[in-house]
């Protein structure tokens, strides 16, 4: 089991490719931003603790090329390449007769050619903001040793991939549960956690910096909405109207969408994770189209619903206009110290009352930001969160409750939403979700 740790601490060697220019902040964050981070992780715990975190590897071109971040490991660095590593020693740990708190590694096969390198001396001006001071990762585990002697508490991240399915001998084995026991015998006595208890925290009030790339992306998610608004008509194939969106989402400056676009047709609407994108749309239908981009790593996560034709019929009027009054309603609740749960237990009685309960299928409300379903360390709501109001009904084509024209039919109305000191602003409020804002883009 020991070499499980070691693969937790040493980095797979990898041909970098052109991978040297992703290693530093370049995403709309200032470097100043990710010190702020640091020293109010460090704020958290006592000076006998140590965090040491790392990048997943990318152990092939393709995965390299698909590469996503660690995202706690992002929300402190900045550094969007696989194999970096950060040590953070509250009291300070000496290199080179100066002490440091936030100490880089930086894999050695980076540096390989560069004449600015040698031994463990790198370059700090290229990693400005990043840490206190980098070094090469050869230094990792010697420094990481060192940081530990007279400390109680080490916080830790666990390697990309969680889970392994030993079929050999049909047992599952769970990476973190190996590491922990692994550092318990090799460091006894010192009490084992994990270190996205502390970032957690940390990432669910957002900075205005923050708040300025996530109203980006909601920008830009918008223009991929209306244009799938516009292309709209009978006959169309989801995959046509995920195209629109998409194309505009990219062309917009976007990097990627934040999930798989949801684009139901018909019956495929009743379905709130439906992304097979493969039928469709007829007279007389709707669309839901739940979709969301990604600027500078930061997510949108937005619904609209649409009437093929071009106008909703008047039972799909009706529910519509019951999911939009829900909506509304939830949003004017929001201020600090509100809860998740109640933001929920609102939504519910109000389309209870309305006369829909057999129709609810979900929640109503999660946390974005670097993740579309982003960390949620408190329940309560506090001024610079980030959360989504998404109220549906969902009518199946089996209902013999309501009328035939109700049947086959599903609506989502999805927002983002930030909590400010006294309430909340709809970040995506321009986007259109009004009958007749959304009947007359379609005209």
């Amino acid at each position: 089991m020991k070499q499980i740790l070691i693969c937790f601490l040493i980095v797979i060697s990898l041909s970098p490719g052109s991978i040297f220019a992703k290693r530093c902040p370049n995403n709309g964050i200032r470097a100043g931003e990710y010190s702020r981070r640091r020293i109010a992780l460090i704020a958290q715990v006592d000076t006998t603790s140590v965090i040491v975190m790392r990048a997943p590897e990318a152990n092939s071109e393709y995965e390299y090329m698909n590469y996503r971040q660690d995202l706690n490991f992002l929300y402190l660095t900045g550094v969007e390449a696989p194999g970096y590593a950060l040590l953070v020693v509250p009291r300070g740990l000496e290199i080179n007769s100066k002490k440091w708190n936030c100490i880089l590694f930086v894999p050695s096969f980076y540096l390989e050619g560069s004449s600015t390198f040698s031994g463990s001396e790198i370059p700090y001006e290229n990693f400005k903001g990043v840490a206190d001071t980098v070094v090469a990762d050869k230094e990792l585990k010697k420094l990481m040793n060192l940081a530990i002697i007279g400390s109680k508490t080490l916080y830790y991240t666990a390697p990309g991939f969680s889970f392994l399915h030993d079929w050999l001998n049909d047992r599952p084995i769970f990476l973190e549960k190996e590491i922990q026991k692994i550092l318990k015998q090799n460091y006894p006595g010192l009490k084992i956690l994990k270190a996205a208890t502390l970032v957690n925290r940390l990432r669910q009030v957002k900075s205005p910096e923050e708040i300025d790339l996530t109203r980006k992306s909601i920008e830009i998610t918008g223009e991929g909405i209306e244009r799938a608004m516009k292309a709209c008509k009978p006959g169309i194939w989801e995959y046509e109207l995920q195209a629109e969106v998409e194309y505009g989402i990219i062309h917009n400056g976007a990097e990627r969408t934040a999930f798989r676009c949801i684009i139901g047709a018909g019956k495929n609407s009743l379905s709130p994770h439906y992304d097979d994108n493969n039928c469709q749309a007829l007279t007389g239908e709707v669309v839901v189209m739940d979709v969301g981009a990604v600027y500078h790593n930061y997510s949108a996560d937005i619904t609209r619903t649409i009437p093929v034709s071009g106008k909703f019929t008047d039972e799909q009027k009706l529910l519509y206009e019951t999911v939009l009054k829900t909506h509304k309603e939830l949003i004017a609740m929001i201020k600090p110290g509100i809860s998740y749960a109640k933001i929920d237990e609102v939504a519910r009685k109000l389309l209870v009352d309305a006369g829909y309960e057999p129709y609810i299928l979900h929640g109503v409300t999660h946390p974005i930001g670097l993740d579309v379903h982003d960390v949620q360390s408190s329940r309560i709501l506090e001024p610079g969160m980030i959360i989504t109001i998404e109220p549906g009904l969902y009518i199946p084509e089996s209902d013999s409750i309501l009328g035939a024209g109700f049947r086959g039919t599903g609506i989502r109305i999805e927002d983002d939403v930030l909590v400010t000191k006294d309430g909340c602003e709809v970040l995506s409020n321009k986007i259109p979700k009004e009958v007749a804002e959304i009947e007359r883009i379609m005209k």
